[in-house]
């Protein structure tokens, strides 16, 4: 079993390496290899299977992954499911500085109180302002 699981990380490598991040999930999940599997369909723009690989994963291992997908839901425009991930990342400020530039001040407002200290709240609308 070991040599089937390292053969398939090295498949999914040597998929990486000729620029087939896409194919080389399943390689990197049948070796048990999920932060590889991750990093390939965040690469290859399946994010829908990034999610749920990154779901499973420890706070720790996920906060880096989160980010970058609330980056994602940020710039297409889904600014629902980018909070909803920079909360998960435990950037709630990244999210409160998303809809202020998106001008959704009652959003800003609401992830501002559920999620920061009143001295944060203070200090991001003083920078907000300027």
């Amino acid at each position: 079993v070991h040599g089937v699981v390292s053969l398939e990380e090295r498949w999914g490598d040597w998929l990486v390496s000729q620029k087939q991040t896409e194919n080389a999930v399943n390689h990197f999940i049948e070796a048990a290899a999920y932060q590889k599997a991750i990093e390939a369909a965040i690469s290859s723009r399946q994010w829908t299977r990034a999610i749920q690989l990154v779901q499973s994963q420890t706070p720790e291992v996920a906060r880096p992954y989160f980010r970058q997908i609330a980056r994602h839901y940020a710039d297409i425009r889904q600014l629902d499911q980018a909070e909803k991930f920079y909360i998960r990342a435990g950037l709630a400020v990244d999210a409160f500085e998303m809809y202020t530039s998106a001008n959704k001040w009652e959003h800003a407002l609401r992830v501002a109180k559920d999620n920061l200290s009143e001295d944060e709240i203070v200090k991001l609308y003083v920078n907000s302002a300027q």
